[in-house]
């Protein structure tokens, strides 16, 4: 049965009629990982659906929207939403990844903007958004964008390039976790949404297999080692792309270089594998893109390497700088300085054999310290490039977590103030506080203070934000305030986010 409803309306009704009482707009979007505003554009069609159904969809506003029916209709229905499949509608980050996967798999071809439109479900203005997303990203990893009239969008660049892009878009999507379940060396996974289409495609890379070969040639491989879990993925991506009829080309001198190392008889043993197994035999140039991999590998994993004096006067520059935009006493942190040396040394690995530089943690980074963040990005601008190539943007994110951790350690970054306000009977306002505190570690809760209290001497109470769950006839001067729900919904936490970012300023 086709309904009438795309998925995400079917999601939403299902909400709708599985609620036990009322709910806002707001905690509806936020179950739902949606936003408010998709979730009102919505309603409409959901509203049309269920009254056809013998179930009506009530809404009243400052109290909720809930469904109104016969408990047995609204189960029945409930039941057939979810049996039934209609138009899919994918999430912003699943339609994106799976932009970026065509266009990498079509690589060198071009592919056509009516391919996306209709493997997609997706209009042409948006082919052309995700279209721009993607050539950023792209840009980054060192590929381009060629728009053909009349033959579609290729991406440009070496197929070892492609090879990277592939293995990069792979790990920022996709938890180490998650991916070792698929290697078939772990059990369980997060439940966290990633996006489905490039993990289905991970699945059918037959990541076990690659696994396998890898610790049969490899001896002493640490099962917990997140670098094992990548090398599996790019040995797996390689026979992918040679299976595709993508093969490697490498120069003749970096090719003789590659195949005459030591390292490459252990290339040699994989490749044999990969053929006894699979009936897939791989040209030198293949042998020789395994050689470099393993190369990087091992560095990456080697505890005797060190870093040599160039990398020691970059970290001398980025301390001192950081010092000069931060705090002075950053300049004294021995542990800050060794744990840059080390990520440095291992950043210059990833450079130099082409491996890719991923941080998940990226946005939820730059969100939670963005005065640290930009002083990062302002450092790693200053600084330039390592080995004479571009430092990845992701790097900001990297350098502003050690940043942030030695002023946190050092008890140098002051925190934002905040003043919790709420109705007389203060219950609710612990889970506010709690929630508070979890969301963003750089607030610290001064007082929790009824709305009477507050009113009548506001002043008396030093504070930076002030918090309330209850309308207030403001706070005096320039303190910034805002009214949330007391469990803190998605939608507070985007706007608190903005205020703590002003405020940190100060």
């Amino acid at each position: 049965m086709v309904l009438p409803l795309d998925t995400r309306q079917a999601s939403i009704a299902r909400a709708l009629l599985v609620q036990t009482g009322v709910a806002s707009l707001d905690q509806l979007a936020a179950d739902l990982k949606l936003t408010h505003r998709v979730v009102r554009y919505n309603l409409p069609a959901i509203e049309a659906y269920l009254r056809r159904q013998g179930v009506t969809v009530r809404r009243r506003r400052g109290v909720g929207v809930w469904a109104d029916g016969d408990p047995g209709v609204r189960q029945a229905v409930a039941a057939t939403l979810a049996s039934s499949t209609g138009p899919a509608v994918l999430e912003p980050s699943d339609r994106q990844s799976r932009t970026l996967l065509a266009l990498l798999e079509a690589a060198p071809e071009a592919l056509r903007s009516e391919v996306l439109e209709g493997r997609l479900g997706i209009s042409r203005p948006t082919v052309r958004r995700d279209v721009r997303a993607a050539e950023t990203w792209l840009e980054q990893h060192r590929l381009h964008v060629r728009r053909l009239p009349g033959v579609g969008i290729a991406v440009r660049g070496s197929e070892v390039e492609v090879r990277s892009a592939l293995l990069a878009l792979v790990l920022e999507a996709i938890p180490a976790n998650r991916l070792a379940v698929q290697t078939g060396t772990a059990s369980a996974s997060s439940q966290e949404a990633i996006p489905a289409g490039l993990e289905s495609w991970v699945a059918g890379l037959d990541l076990p297999t690659f696994r396998s070969i890898l610790a049969g040639e490899l001896v002493g491989l640490d099962e917990g080692d997140p670098t094992v879990v990548t090398a599996t993925v790019s040995l797996a991506i390689l026979v992918h792309r040679v299976r595709a009829n993508r093969p490697a080309r490498l120069v003749r001198g970096r090719l003789r270089s590659l195949l005459d190392h030591p390292v490459s008889e252990s290339a040699d043993r994989i490749a044999d594998a990969i053929t006894g197994r699979l009936g897939i035999r791989l040209a030198p140039a293949e042998v020789a893109a395994i050689t470099e991999s393993l190369l990087g590998f091992v560095e990456l994993t080697d505890p005797a390497a060190s870093a040599g004096a160039d990398l020691l006067e970059i970290v001398d520059r980025v301390v001192q700088i950081a010092a000069l935009r931060l705090h002075p006493s950053l300049a004294e942190d021995q542990h800050l300085r060794a744990n840059l040396t080390e990520h440095l040394r291992r950043l210059q690995v990833r450079i130099r054999y082409g491996l890719p530089v991923s941080n998940p943690l990226q946005l939820e980074v730059r969100k939670r310290y963005p005065d640290v963040y930009d002083a990062a990005a302002a450092i790693l601008a200053a600084v330039g490039s390592l080995d004479g190539t571009a430092i990845p943007t992701e790097e900001v994110g990297f350098l502003t977590m050690y940043l942030a951790g030695s002023l946190e350690r050092h008890r140098l970054r002051p925190k934002i103030q905040v003043t919790v306000v709420c109705p007389a009977g203060m219950a609710t306002a612990w889970i506010l506080v709690s929630r508070l505190l979890a969301e963003f570690p750089q607030l610290e809760v001064a007082r929790v203070v009824s709305k009477t209290a507050f009113q009548d001497a506001p002043g008396d109470i030093p504070t930076d934000i002030v918090v309330s769950t209850v309308p207030l006839d403001g706070p005096p001067g320039t303190i910034p305030w805002l009214v949330v729900s007391p469990l803190l919904d998605d939608r507070d936490v985007r706007r608190l986010a903005r205020l703590v970012g002003v405020a940190s300023q100060y």
